[in-house]
């Protein structure tokens, strides 16, 4: 009997052994091909643009490809969904946003679970955010108390462009109707930046935007920003007071992240971890991200993974508070 465990015992960890080596030889390979990085959003917005920095200096680093692959739709949804089915290898990656937090505590039955169905590579940036308005659509709109009396006297009428129903845009606008007594219409897209050609054209009214996405447009002209959603004011735009200095008490916590397929293995994940650190790290990447209102962070995966979970909470109390539907 003791013959038979010690060989049972021998053999387990020759096996633990082989498959320890087996996934150190496949980070070492990793990557021998393009990785797909998909974008849950339409080309042009702030995730695919920022994304964009990252991946310039993975392909350098690695000598492999980054190809992006859009998958827009449901505020994230689709995308996320692909990822979560996705084999985990390392060769399939997911760059989300805040939104991907949001959408659970509408949708309690997707086809995937936040924290179960994938693992944490890093939070990459924390973003400043603003309120926008059209100037096209809104003229002599110059400040959240402005907007808030007009939209009080049109009940309906104004526009709110989103990122999709139940994404973190949607969230904004309803929550910013909530909290002053007003009502918006909202209107759904694919991603950001199909809503802001809308709201530069004055066909939407207001939406609330990440500053990297949005600053070449409020410094054009092409929009105007009219409140800080962020906690504090930024560098970029130090006269712009924020939503709560103004007296409304919303704001637009945004970052922006990486994710793996869940059971990717754990060598795999630690170089993707560290090739991230490097790239996010780079000293011409956090100029770029800070000149257009980006704090470079690359947290651990596990720092990574609380903030998901803070913010889960965090929406869930919003969303039943403020009671928001996400077929408004």
């Amino acid at each position: 009997m003791r013959e038979h465990l010690k060989l049972w015992c021998c053999m387990l960890a020759l096996l633990l052994s082989v498959q320890a080596q087996a996934q150190r030889s496949a980070a070492d390979a990793w990557p021998s091909r393009p990785v797909s990085v998909v974008i849950p959003f339409s080309p042009g917005g702030s995730t695919d643009n920022e994304a964009r920095l990252y991946t310039q200096k993975l392909q350098e680093s690695t000598g492999q490809p980054f190809v992006f692959d859009f998958r827009p739709g449901g505020g994230s949804m689709i995308g996320a969904a692909f990822v979560a089915k996705a084999v985990p290898d390392g060769y399939t990656i997911l760059i989300v946003n805040s939104g991907l937090t949001v959408l659970p505590n509408f949708y309690p039955d997707l086809s995937y679970d936040i924290i179960k169905s994938f693992a944490p590579i890093t939070l990459m940036t924390n973003r400043a955010a603003v309120l926008l308005v059209s100037p096209v659509a809104l003229p002599n709109i110059h400040s959240l108390a402005e907007l808030i009396a007009y939209a009080r006297t049109r009940p309906g009428e104004l526009n709110c462009g989103t990122s999709g129903p139940g994404g973190i845009t949607h969230i904004v606008c309803a929550a910013l109707a909530s909290a002053t007594g007003t009502k918006l219409t909202y209107v759904h897209y694919k991603g950001v930046s199909q809503g802001q050609i809308d709201l530069v054209a004055g066909r939407t009214h207001l939406s609330g935007g990440t500053l990297f996405a949005a600053l070449p447009s409020i410094k054009s002209g092409k929009l105007r920003a009219i409140a800080i959603l962020s906690e504090q004011r930024t560098r970029q735009l130090p006269d712009m007071r924020t939503a709560s200095e103004q007296g409304v008490d919303i704001e637009y916590p945004s970052w922006l992240g990486a994710l793996a397929p869940a059971a990717t293995p754990a060598a795999i994940m630690s170089r993707l971890h560290a090739e991230f650190v490097k790239a996010v790290r780079a000293p011409d990447v956090v100029k770029q991200l800070d000149a257009q209102g980006s704090e470079a962070i690359a947290s651990t995966p596990d720092a990574f993974r609380k903030r998901m979970l803070g913010e889960l909470a965090r929406w869930k109390k919003v969303i039943q508070d403020e009671g928001i539907k996400a077929e408004e």
